[in-house]
């Protein structure tokens, strides 16, 4: 009776278990159709039915609600055996869990079959999110969401609990992290700048200052193929200009190639996956994503996204910020799914070019009602050396903190060092210190 696809025992046994503990039908979660017996079906309809009208529920009413149709769903005998055969109504949650998986089994499984019979590419897609839909509520097991009273109990603990300057992961910024605590598990940060003015080289550096504190740092890279991102970061952590790729030969030094090399040790003992894919869609990402947590269980993680244009989202959509919203949607909630950060590198449309004052704005943002809606925090780069030539700031960048949904905005500074692609803390009087 049993097998991957549907559970008989686990359906009988909440149905036994409401007609023997009716207050159970308040609890239960799911619907009819996610039985696999047409018998199951109904009796669970009549149920509901008598829930949703606040009448008493036993195997009386459950008949009566039936009325002819009683027959075709074993007749009285199985109602009274179904109440009968139900020792103890303790593990009620645990049969949801397993009628509800065996549903979503069937589901996907309905739509291979009608793949094979007609294959489609708008088929193939719906079965890869019901199949990602199963092994999302899979992962998640029997955990469940926590009650009001566990978490003020956390909220109360909490007070009491050292976290330093820091509750997130460093950003590596001391002035950014200040204003906000880093970067918060279950959040969508979004980076945004016009070309050139270093947002790809930002989000590496932050994903390296992560992962230098032990942080399994995820770096989506689109735009530029993995050797070049990791040629990137060796320069920043070797502090070896970036131009010398293109001929080492030639061009390195010998401290340079020492530096390197040191480079690549320290960078192998960091926990940076870099994932190279022109145009991954989120569910892409969100497997990646489950096989880092899967892997390392107990570290922090972080997501980094470079960048959104290249994100793909399958389906066909009528304006292009429909499809963004789509994206940056389901980006805010595989970062609350899975209780980590999600750094997604943004452009910022042409018309700051228009303005006086370059300055980024929300307005700015590509798509930009979505992606302001979603985002829990938007980050703005701006270099008025990069517009200005004579500019006092030279080689700093500002960071703009456009939104924060619990915290300040404002304004910090950073200098950036082109050559290496490297981001460096500034002390007050614009000085770097490496």
């Amino acid at each position: 009776m049993n097998s991957t696809l549907q559970n008989i025992d686990a359906e009988q046994a909440i149905l036994g278990s409401i007609l023997v503990e009716s207050s159970l039908a308040d609890e239960c979660i799911l619907s009819a159709k996610e039985f696999s017996r047409e018998e199951h079906r109904r009796i669970f309809g009549a149920i509901e039915r008598l829930r949703d009208q606040e009448k008493a529920i036993d195997v009386v009413t459950v008949v009566s609600t039936l009325g002819e149709t009683i027959e075709q769903c074993g007749g009285t005998d199985y109602l009274a055996q179904l109440a009968d055969s139900i020792p103890t109504t303790a593990n009620f949650d645990t049969y949801q869990e397993i009628v509800h998986r065996c549903y979503l089994l069937r589901r996907a499984h309905k739509k291979m079959a009608a793949f094979t019979e007609d294959p489609d590419e708008d088929k193939l897609q719906e079965i890869a999110k019901e199949i990602d839909q199963v092994i999302d509520e899979s992962a998640s097991g029997a955990d469940s969401e926590p009650t009001d009273r566990e978490v003020l109990i956390d909220i109360l603990d909490s007070l009491g609990r050292e976290q330093g300057m820091l509750s997130g992961i460093t950003t590596g910024c001391y002035e950014l992290n200040k204003m906000t605590s880093g970067l918060q598990d279950g959040e969508l940060i979004i980076v945004a700048a016009r070309p050139s003015v270093g947002k790809s080289a930002f989000a590496i550096n932050v994903g390296l200052a992560a992962a230098e504190r032990d942080v399994v740092v995820d770096l989506f890279s689109m735009e530029m193929p993995k050797r070049m991102v990791l040629q990137r970061i060796l320069s920043a952590m070797g502090n070896v200009s970036g131009g010398k790729w293109k001929n080492p030969k030639r061009f390195m030094s010998d401290q340079d190639i020492r530096a390197i090399s040191s480079a690549v040790g320290h960078y192998e003992e960091l926990h940076l996956c870099l994932h190279e894919e022109s145009r991954p869609t989120v569910m892409n990402i969100r497997s990646e994503v489950r096989k880092s947590l899967k892997k390392y269980p107990d570290h922090k993680h972080l997501v980094i996204l470079d960048y959104l244009s290249f994100i793909d989202a399958p389906g066909k959509f009528e304006r292009n910020d429909l499809k963004v919203g789509a994206i940056t949607k389901e980006l805010k909630q595989m970062a609350k799914k899975f209780n980590l950060p999600v750094l997604l590198v943004c452009q910022l449309s042409r018309g700051v070019e228009q303005r006086q004052d370059k300055r980024p704005m929300m307005s700015d943002l590509q798509d930009s009602g979505r992606i302001e809606q979603d985002a829990d925090m938007i980050l703005f780069l701006y270099r008025d050396d990069y517009y200005n030539r004579g500019s006092e700031k030279q080689n700093i960048v500002e960071i703009i903190v456009a939104k924060q949904r619990n915290g300040p905005v404002g304004t910090v500074d950073m200098a950036f060092i082109k050559e290496y692609g490297k981001f460096v803390n500034l002390d007050r009087k614009h000085a770097a210190t490496v």
